[in-house]
């Protein structure tokens, strides 16, 4: 099956999109071909907005529609992961707590993503720091994905990361040891390609290095100097390669392309990224 990641949405409408405009977009999908999608609360403001009716408008627009949820983008959540003040404090999980309330509105969803953007490190307070410091951070970071991962699964969900560039996970390596850590198979990765081969990660090996912890995808393309979500085969990642290893791990969801364009080219490049790994897969 092929999804869309909420860059379908943004890309029409901005990070600001409403719910009416995330309904809107929705229809653009189908006629597309697409038959999943990722609902996202990108900013914390619009929390209101679909706790108030917002999830069930979506859900319901998305059952006209003949469109699956294939997982839940907290994208605010983020922040909690963004420097050094924000990981060692108590924020996220009160938040976190509303994202789950939302979720229950979308029966077929079974995923919530948090995405861990670049750390931000203060140059004066942190050439003040102890020696251990970094070690302090990882133990938090650890600390603070397992009251995550216990929120999420006493709601019965999957907890996945996706990791941008710069982030304290540190790449998939720093992604396998959290999982040897927090120990649990409810903790995965929503794999965001784009992010990866930007980070230099030998992307066409990753599904036989993550295994079934890839429980999402994000789709996308560059040429690996850049951290741009282009369109698969608009870059330099080797689709066949990926795609092969991809079916070796016995992935069973739903291929979801991530494409950030102007949306006057939405239409075009969607089609493309689609067409382009769908002769791929029946080749």
């Amino acid at each position: 099956m092929f999804g869309v990641s909420p860059a379908f949405v943004v890309s029409m409408y901005g990070t600001g999109f409403t719910v009416d405009q995330f309904c809107d977009a929705m229809k653009v999908m189908k006629e597309l071909g697409y038959d999943g999608y990722q609902p996202e609360v990108f900013h914390k403001e619009q929390l209101l907005n679909w706790t108030n009716g917002g999830a069930v408008r979506v859900n319901t627009t998305g059952n006209d529609c003949g469109l699956i949820p294939t997982e839940f983008v907290a994208h605010f959540l983020m922040e909690s992961f963004a420097s050094p003040e924000q990981l060692f404090s108590d924020y996220g999980i009160e938040q976190l707590k509303v994202v789950l309330e939302i979720v229950k509105e979308f029966p077929a969803c079974k995923t919530v993503v948090v995405p861990v953007g670049p750390f931000a490190l203060n140059h004066e307070e942190t050439m003040n720091v102890e020696d251990g410091f970094y070690i302090r951070v990882k133990e938090r970071l650890t600390e603070k994905m397992q009251n995550y991962l216990e929120v999420i699964s006493n709601a019965q969900l999957k907890f996945a990361l996706e990791i941008l560039p710069n982030s304290i996970v540190e790449g998939t390596d720093g992604f396998l040891r959290l999982c040897e850590e927090l120990g649990s198979p409810g903790f995965g990765l929503s794999l965001d390609t784009g992010h990866a081969w930007a980070c230099r990660e030998l992307v066409p090996l990753l599904p036989q290095k993550l295994k079934d912890k890839i429980l999402g995808l994000h789709i996308c393309d560059n040429n690996s100097d850049v951290n741009k979500s282009l369109a698969p085969g608009r870059g330099t990642i080797d689709w066949k390669l990926f795609m092969h290893n991809l079916k070796l791990t016995g992935y069973k969801g739903s291929v979801d392309i991530e494409i950030i364009c102007p949306p006057e080219e939405i239409r075009t490049e969607y089609a493309f990224g689609k067409n382009y790994l769908q002769e791929i897969i029946e080749a």
